[in-house]
């Protein structure tokens, strides 16, 4: 039985209007290195030339472990997923584990997640060294979406949620605007990607789409 969308405490939102504030804005062409050695984080830079992997997989920047901790903030799920190897051989399934984790909210309902997108929320944690990301939002079915975006015009109708390219999450103790500076770099690495900023909701958007970026 499918549960009721007005059930869920989490709020999707990703309409693509606005823009990232000025000050926590980081343009197309700053590379991590850059943004890292102006803010003087030592250990920062540490994890990145210690950690890139120098060949691409797939056309893929990928730290040298594919290895990340989630909480599902909606279904109250913790897990640890090794989806990659220092080879750059992905697991299937741990990926078929992963695509469950990251399922509906509305009823349970999932698919096959863009490993783009899930590659881009590894590059921010690996990048950040911080032990887990809360996932607020990631697949949602055309059914949700549309319950969603008819009762919000915040949503988009076309959302990449429904493509499973679309992530929204928090890191615990990390301020949203630090968490959407990092997005910015992993949209810049990978050169693709779009940031969507929603402090007063307390998440970041990362999807494997277009390159842009939007604040709410």
């Amino acid at each position: 039985m499918k549960k009721s969308a007005n059930r869920s405490r989490v709020i999707e939102l990703d309409d693509e209007s606005g823009d990232i504030p000025k000050d926590i804005a980081v343009a197309p062409n700053i590379t991590a290195e850059q943004f890292i050695a102006a803010q003087r984080d030592e250990k920062a830079l540490e994890r990145l030339v210690g950690g890139l992997v120098e060949r691409k997989v797939k056309g893929q920047p990928l730290f040298n472990e594919g290895k990340i901790i989630l909480y599902n903030t909606h279904f109250k799920e913790r897990h640890l997923f090794k989806f990659r190897n220092g080879y750059g051989e992905y697991d299937p399934q741990i990926l078929n584990s992963l695509n469950y984790f990251m399922r509906c909210n509305y009823d349970n309902s999932y698919t096959e997640m863009d490993i783009a997108a899930i590659e881009m929320i590894n590059y921010v944690a690996q990048l950040m060294g911080v032990k887990e990301l809360h996932i607020n939002s990631a697949y949602r079915t055309p059914e949700y979406n549309a319950i969603l975006s008819g009762k919000n015009e915040n949503v988009a109708r076309n959302s990449f949620h429904m493509q499973g390219k679309a992530i929204d999450y928090s890191i615990p103790g990390v301020p949203i605007r630090k968490v959407c500076q990092y997005a910015q770099l992993a949209r810049n690495y990978f050169g693709y990607g779009g940031v969507g900023y929603y402090p007063r909701q307390n998440f970041v958007h990362n999807d494997s789409g277009p390159l842009r970026n939007w604040a709410k």
